[in-house]
C-alpha cells in the first residue's frame, strides 16, 4: 500500500504544471509613445513588472491579451498603439520569453545564446549571457533586458 501511495505521488506530482519562476531583472525600454528604465522581476512569456525607488512603474501582463498596469487590449492593438503595426502579433510575448522571432528566421548561434538580424528592417535581435537586447531604427524601439545575479 505504501508503495502504491508513492507511485501515484510521484506520478500526479509529475504532471503537475510548476509556476514559471520570476527572475530579478534591469530593464530599458524605449518607444515612440513612452520610455521607462527599472529593476523588477520577470515570469518569461507571462509577466514583467518595474519598479524605481521601489514604486510601481509598470505591470506587462502577457496573457489571451495583453495588459499593461491593468488596460487590457489585443497584442495587435499593443503593436499598432506601441511597437509598430508591422510587427507579428507576437513578436512582444517572444520577446519576453527570451524566445526567437519572426518564426527563427535568421537565427544564428553566438556565444552564450542566439543572434538574429534583419537588415532590410533594421532590427538587430540577441539572446546571450542572461541579456536580450531587441533594437529597431526604423521604428526607433529598444530593449534591453538584463538577469540580475541574486
Amino acid at each position: 500500500m505504501r508503495y502504491l501511495i508513492l507511485i501515484l505521488a510521484i506520478a500526479f506530482g509529475a504532471c503537475t504544471k510548476q509556476p514559471t519562476p520570476e527572475l530579478p531583472v534591469a530593464v530599458i525600454f524605449k518607444f515612440p509613445a513612452f520610455k521607462v528604465a527599472g529593476s523588477g522581476f520577470l515570469q518569461k512569456g507571462r509577466r514583467l513588472e518595474l519598479y524605481s525607488a521601489s514604486r510601481p512603474l509598470l505591470d506587462l501582463r502577457l496573457g489571451k491579451r495583453i495588459c499593461l498596469n491593468r488596460q487590457c487590449i489585443s497584442y495587435k492593438m499593443f503593436n499598432k498603439k506601441i511597437l509598430s503595426s508591422s510587427y507579428p502579433p507576437t513578436l512582444i510575448k517572444n520577446i519576453l520569453g527570451f524566445q526567437p522571432i519572426f518564426g527563427g528566421q535568421n537565427r544564428r548561434t553566438i556565444a552564450g545564446g542566439f543572434e538574429q538580424r534583419f537588415d532590410n528592417l533594421g532590427i538587430i535581435y540577441k539572446v546571450y549571457k542572461k541579456t536580450l537586447l531587441f533594437k529597431d531604427t526604423k521604428h526607433h524601439i529598444f530593449i534591453k533586458i538584463k538577469e540580475i545575479d541574486g
